[in-house]
């Protein structure tokens, strides 16, 4: 399709096709900061559960050997999660953020358990269920309904043996302090992943907008600003592409040279407003006829020029020129200053690319849009192939 028939404005409101691209660029960055959240706590996980085990041999000297298996357990299970991400990544994206809770609520549950080993809620332990919150609000970045119902739990299970009488409480003050300073932290989490929830969707959108932007430049540099075809520069960029590769495959190739028909009584009876108006109409009856590998340019003023890959000459001249010729004759073309009868002549050549250049087969169109027109206009005239070098 010709770049002139894509039409956006620059300053227009995300289309629905920019919020779908929005949306896709979001989850993918989503993905990827989860997947890098999940990288670095696996392997924090990995390293520091195991060594904090020389912790446990002073504050609970006598379960040293079954807090070792809860690490481990908690290790190994970082250590599956690191080698799915090594060896299948596309199947972990697809239930990251299940994953990676349960796996943290099982750290956190692994952290309680030596809590309640130790002094219940009076354990220093709980520290370490706060710099687990911290983590997951840190490197990972959920759904402020996801991140709320994980630090539910966090607390569910903190809760759950005092709400189930299971644990006592010795000291008060202590128990809230260490309630006050986890609530505090879950708070920060869950604040900090809506944080980056935004700060991610607005990248995403700013490089929805910067490619929207960059296209919309592309364009204007490549397309004629009155017809939306393709301009004079862009033609050539295109058709030399073509050219080439009908001269590699042997492939038929025809250019039309097309010209408006006494446009300069049209500018000087009803003003170059209405004149635009027709160049506009006549352009748009093109691209009706054209079809999606076919290249389309305003060639200048009122000439316009066609290339049609994959044609020969005859079928050019009739199949193509004739029908357009006709669809532009036959129906008068609206303006605001009336209805106006317009006819156009067209100068059809079989691009030999073998024997000419682009330029020679340009000109040989082009001198038979001029023996189209002197011949009485409204009509086709199909160029001599060259002579033989």
């Amino acid at each position: 399709m010709l770049p002139s028939q894509h039409e956006s404005a620059a300053g227009q409101p995300p289309s629905p096709a920019d919020a779908r691209a929005v949306e896709r660029e979001f989850k993918a960055a989503v993905s990827q900061t989860n997947m890098g959240g999940l990288w670095i706590t696996a392997v924090l996980c990995v390293v520091l559960l195991p060594l904090f085990w020389a912790l446990d041999w002073v504050v609970i000297p006598h379960a040293v050997w079954l807090t070792l298996w809860l690490r481990l357990l908690c290790a190994a299970g970082a250590g599956a999660l690191l080698l799915a991400h090594a060896l299948a990544p596309g199947r972990l994206v697809r239930h990251l953020v299940p994953l990676s809770a349960g796996y943290m609520l099982m750290v956190v549950m692994c952290i309680a358990f030596m809590s309640f080993m130790h002094d219940g809620y009076e354990s220093p332990y709980y520290a370490g269920i706060s710099i687990v919150v911290l983590c997951v609000g840190v490197f990972f970045s959920w759904r402020t309904g996801t991140a709320i119902l994980f630090n539910a739990a966090v607390y569910l299970i903190y809760m759950a043996p005092l709400l189930l009488g299971l644990l006592p409480v010795k000291d008060p003050s202590q128990v809230l302090t260490s309630q006050f300073f986890l609530l505090t932290s879950m708070g920060i989490a869950i604040v900090a992943q809506y944080r980056s929830q935004q700060r991610l969707h607005g990248e995403c959108l700013i490089k929805i907008k910067e490619r929207r932007l960059t296209a919309e430049i592309e364009q204007m540099a490549s397309t004629d600003a009155l017809t939306g075809l393709c301009n004079r520069r862009q033609f050539f960029t295109l058709a030399q592409a073509e050219f080439e590769r009908a001269r590699r495959y042997g492939h038929p190739l025809s250019l039309v040279m097309l010209d408006v028909d006494h446009f300069k009584h049209v500018n000087d009876t009803h003003g170059h407003g209405v004149g635009d108006e027709v160049l506009r109409a006549v352009a748009r009856r093109i691209v009706d006829g054209m079809r999606q590998a076919d290249i389309a340019a305003r060639y200048g003023g009122e000439e316009f020029v066609i290339m049609l890959p994959e044609t020969p000459g005859a079928a050019a001249t009739q199949m193509f020129g004739e029908r357009l010729r006709s669809r532009v004759s036959d129906a008068p073309i609206d303006t605001s200053a009336g209805r106006l009868e317009v006819t156009i002549s067209m100068g059809v050549a079989t691009v030999q690319a073998d024997r000419e250049t682009l330029a020679n087969a340009l000109k040989r169109a082009d001198e038979a849009l001029y023996a189209a027109k002197r011949a009485g206009r409204n009509r086709v005239v199909q160029a001599h192939d060259p002579m033989p070098a």
